[in-house]
């Protein structure tokens, strides 16, 4: 018992929403790497929580194709209760901003690759994704 209070505080203090972080790893398991806006189109409620669905406007390419779609359709999930994302990113502080996009193809849309990653500051982080793909580091 004296294990879980230790858990708990540890689930308390974590950050509770999506985080930006850049490894090669999530840029190899990436089928799409873009540049964009997230736009939220609509959601309704499942018994899983709330399924929201928008789509990312895509800028600028750096990994994949997406032909001439400019569009590319984005979905997921989070929990009914208000501020709780430790088993789903809360990706509605997203919308409107424009950013790099890590992306796994899932179905008909598009989803993060990693449970909190995927949404990467554009002016801190381009230079370094590009680098990354020049070069091969994936």
């Amino acid at each position: 018992m004296r294990w879980a209070l230790p858990i708990l505080l540890a689930f308390a203090v974590a950050p509770a929403c999506p985080q930006e972080e850049l490894t090669t790893a999530s840029l190899a398991k990436s089928d799409l790497i873009v540049v964009g806006t997230l736009y939220q189109d609509f959601k309704f409620p499942w018994f899983d929580g709330w399924n929201e669905r928008g789509h990312i406007q895509v800028e600028r390419t750096l990994k994949g194709d997406i032909w001439n779609n400019r569009a590319v359709p984005f979905a997921w999930e989070r929990d009914f209760r208000q501020g709780w994302c430790l088993t789903r990113p809360d990706w509605r502080g997203a919308v409107g901003k424009t950013g790099i996009w890590l992306l796994k193809k899932q179905g008909d849309a598009y989803r993060a690759p990693d449970l909190f990653g995927g949404f990467l500051d554009r002016p801190k982080y381009l230079d370094q994704v590009v680098g990354f793909l020049t070069r091969g580091d994936k």
